[in-house]
């Protein structure tokens, strides 16, 4: 019977994923409170558990006295000196309980007690072991689908993906395997409650880590992620040695390791820039694809000037492209096309140019002023009414000249406007042929004769001799 005692500790053990000597030492004590709840919760009572053998003693601690009146804290003096010789009245002996004596009800309730340890010491070690396992990456098997979550089973446990962790590409089918990523271990009544999530930063950048050599041995680090779930993702990634090119460290030959990890985040985007300690030269990249002109700084935003026809793509669809750029390089980014910009400098530094600057002549500079019209600023902002008026060009002809101050304005305002009024040419009408200026008819006029060539003179022949 002790080798199935043994037995069983080491079964219950391996059940309860805890071990031998916790098992050993929660029934020592469940015994313990049985025998208290029994004979009193003064009572000194003990108990030893050898897991080898499965042999269980207990004992209890006993008040010699000549007369006993409490069987389960006083012993006479002749049974305390069956176990102990020297054992007299007022002495104190230390008597071992046979186990049938503990009681139905007390092993009943010691079984219990030590039931209910073991599955708080089991929720206990997966709660310690899961907490380790925060920040990494986990798989576990597609157990059910439900409406707002998935459940999946991690083995001794099931972690919940809600939805708002999912990607909007994911396709879950029962009984699959699923990567995910452990930012959140709650403890609850019931065991360890574990949180995935597909959408994290952080699970995108330990995949890096796992498909990218360099990263995990520390020669390319990463600076920074950005990302919307399942659309795009921009990384900064940087080299501790020159000789390593951090970006295509991370792309793989023929793109294989950027693949796979487009491939386990279901087809998300995936851009990654190489970090640069220079914000302008580091916001220039992160706005790639589209290329950047110039990066202007102006106060704690930046200004990206972008060529015309990349400016769809600098600023991506609804924005996605520009607010991930602002966000990897944790400032506020306003892209600008290039006509844009040049526009916005040259009514900067229209004010203060002068009309007489840009090449009108006196006259005109008379008439414009009398019109209000004082700068080159004044005069691109005018009506074009009020152009049309003064300048006595014809309406179609004002933004004409508004673009030749502009281009002069850019020049820096030396160059001369060369202002010629317009005027519409007039209409050229063919006048009607008198009646005495008609064309002669072919019968009037007499055809001429052809003149024939001369006729060869005859030729003489000899006479023969």
């Amino acid at each position: 019977m002790n080798k199935d005692i043994a037995n069983l500790i080491v079964q219950i053990a391996r059940i309860r994923n805890v071990d031998v000597t916790y098992v050993c030492e929660t029934l020592r004590s469940s015994i313990v409170a049985g025998l208290r709840r029994r004979f009193g919760s003064d009572t000194e009572a003990d108990a030893e558990i050898t897991p080898e053998t499965g042999d269980i003693r207990v004992y209890l601690a006993k008040k010699v006295v000549n007369q006993v009146g409490q069987p389960g804290r006083e012993i006479s003096v002749a049974d305390a000196q069956a176990v102990s010789p020297g054992a007299q009245a007022g002495d104190m002996v230390r008597v071992e309980l046979p186990l049938d004596e503990l009681g139905r009800i007390a092993i009943r309730k010691a079984s219990d007690e030590l039931m209910l340890k073991l599955r708080e010491a089991e929720r206990t070690k997966l709660f310690d072991e899961f907490s380790k396992k925060k920040g990494e990456i986990v798989t576990g098997t597609i157990q059910k689908i439900g409406r707002e979550e998935v459940i999946v089973n991690l083995g001794l446990i099931e972690a919940v993906l809600h939805n708002r962790e999912q990607l909007k590409a994911d396709h879950y089918r029962q009984g699959l395997p699923l990567k995910a990523y452990v930012h959140r271990v709650e403890k609850t009544a019931l065991g360890p409650r574990v949180f995935l999530s597909r959408t994290h930063p952080e699970f995108l950048k330990k995949l890096l880590v796992r498909e990218v050599p360099e990263i995990r041995e520390g020669v390319v680090e990463v600076k920074g992620i950005a990302r919307s779930p399942g659309f795009r993702s921009k990384v900064a990634v940087a080299s501790l040695d020159e000789k390593v090119d951090p970006v295509g460290a991370c792309v793989g030959y023929r793109k294989s390791r950027i693949e796979n990890i487009i491939k386990e985040l279901s087809g998300e985007k995936l851009d990654i820039v190489q970090w640069s300690k220079d914000p302008q030269v580091f916001i220039a990249r992160a706005l790639g694809p589209a290329k950047a002109s110039e990066v202007i700084k102006e106060g704690d935003s930046y200004i990206v000037v972008v060529p015309d026809a990349d400016f769809s793509i600098a600023i991506g669809k609804k924005g996605q492209n520009v607010w991930l750029a602002s966000l990897l390089a944790d400032a506020k980014i306003e892209v600008l096309k290039e006509s844009d910009y040049r526009n916005r400098q040259v009514m900067a530094r229209a004010s203060t140019i002068g009309l007489d600057r840009i090449g009108f002549e006196q006259p005109l500079l008379g008439r414009f002023q009398a019109a209000g019209i004082n700068s080159a600023f004044d005069l691109l902002n005018a009506p074009a009414e009020t152009l049309v008026g003064v300048t006595e060009l014809p309406a179609d002809a004002v933004d004409p000249l508004r673009q030749e101050v502009r281009d002069a304005i850019w020049r820096g305002g030396d160059s001369r406007v060369q202002f010629r009024p317009v005027l519409p040419e007039p209409s050229v009408v063919a006048a009607e042929p008198s009646p005495d200026q008609t064309d002669p008819t072919p019968s009037d006029t007499p055809e001429p004769t052809p003149t024939e060539d001369p006729a060869p003179p005859p030729s003489v022949e000899e006479p023969a001799s």
